[in-house]
């Protein structure tokens, strides 16, 4: 569907009210179906050599920022943007690109938020600063450990105390996302990882978009993009990505700025 097919104030408005939003069918199948191979292969070579670094048999891993994961249509999605815009201004930055994948035998996550609070000491959270997107390789069922949220106002409880004592007496859901689907969130959402009792890994891309002055990401984590791909950018893409670093042909990592 074209920007022009979405209702894009109601869609930045549940942001704002629930927390989060799907955008159902926005990714051609064929796109994130074509990842899923290489996925599959960069993970388990991962699996390989390191252990588990998001609970038992649960892996968080950075994507390369090139083909097959790094495309127009993830990245810089029109109606995403939109949305964006509607939610952040438009100054923009993306700071974040990488995944999160349970295994059959992973467990419960704790309950947990995904970035800082800006004004802890303030009784409410601060508008929208940051979202989340994520889409996943394959569909999210019951028993494949989708992701669990407590939407309708958690993001804006400015000191979220014993979450997990919280949580236990307030309603949640599981959205069972489908491959093409894309879910939009604020970070501060409180969520968690449930457990995978089905037969195959379960990925969940996920990039970050924030305003201008928030930073998600720390140097170890920070999307390092090629320097082809970095000159190809236009300007706005550029200034999107200017808290990125550039991936010299050598191997060597530079400051965009």
């Amino acid at each position: 569907m074209t920007v022009e097919r979405y209702d894009i104030p109601a869609l930045a408005d549940e942001i704002r009210m629930n927390g989060f939003v799907i955008l159902e069918g926005l990714l051609p199948k064929e796109l994130t179906g074509s990842m899923l191979s290489h996925f599959d292969a960069l993970l388990e070579a991962k699996r390989g050599r390191e252990p588990q670094n998001r609970g038992a048999n649960r892996f968080q891993m950075d994507l390369p920022f090139d083909l097959p994961f790094a495309v127009p249509e993830l990245y810089a999605n029109p109606t995403v943007f939109a949305i964006l815009k509607e939610l952040l201004g438009s100054d923009v930055i993306c700071s974040y690109f990488a995944s999160d994948t349970p295994f059959p035998g992973s467990e419960h996550q704790p309950v947990h938020v995904d970035c800082r609070l800006p004004f802890p000491e303030s009784p409410f959270g601060a508008p929208v600063y940051s979202v989340v997107l994520n889409t996943p390789l394959v569909d999210f069922t019951e028993e494949n450990g989708p992701l669990e949220l407590w939407p309708g106002g958690t993001h804006m409880i400015a000191q979220p105390r014993n979450l997990e004592k919280m949580s236990a007496e307030m309603p949640s859901l599981k959205p069972l996302v489908k491959v093409g689907d894309v879910l939009l969130r604020d970070p501060r959402v409180w969520h968690r990882g449930t457990p995978n009792r089905g037969v195959r890994s379960r990925p969940n891309l996920a990039l970050v978009y924030s305003r201008g002055w928030f930073r998600f990401e720390d140097q170890a984590t920070r999307i390092k993009i090629p320097r082809d791909v970095w000159e190809s950018f236009d300007r706005q893409l550029q200034r999107m990505f200017r808290y990125c670093a550039i991936q010299e042909a050598d191997g060597t990592i530079r400051d965009t700025q």
